[in-house]
């Protein structure tokens, strides 16, 4: 099997993983991993996650279906799946696909770890 177009890392600040992503969320490909990744937080008991998308060259239509999904599946879990710098052209996708609202975006890290006390 090829390598995947995206390469996702993980560290944790207190009670969030920050998962800082490089690459694609593309059908049948990141998509993929991003669901596996999610999941494998989730199983872990970490519901608190803030997903980096700054090295996201390439957000597809089912990209953005599962960061949908998956931010249902963590919310039903208690927690909360939020977005941190989104380059341009993946804050214009959002938009047009009327998600910008749905999720809870940030420019600054420590702004958006901030946000997360309300669930804490």
């Amino acid at each position: 099997m090829a390598a995947s177009k995206l390469d996702i890392q993980e560290r944790d600040v207190d009670d969030v993983t920050i998962m800082t992503l490089t690459g694609q969320i593309t059908l049948d490909d990141g998509d993929l991993l991003f669901r596996r990744h999610v999941h494998a937080l989730l199983d872990r008991g970490r519901t608190k996650i803030l997903a980096d998308l700054a090295g996201v060259t390439i957000i597809d239509s089912s990209g953005v279906g599962m960061l949908a999904a998956k931010l249902k599946s963590v919310r039903e879990k208690g927690g909360d799946l939020k977005l941190l710098r989104l380059t341009n052209r993946n804050q214009h996708l959002l938009g047009l696909l009327k998600l910008r609202t749905v999720f809870d975006v940030h420019e600054d890290e420590a702004a958006a770890l901030k946000s997360f006390t309300w669930t804490r």
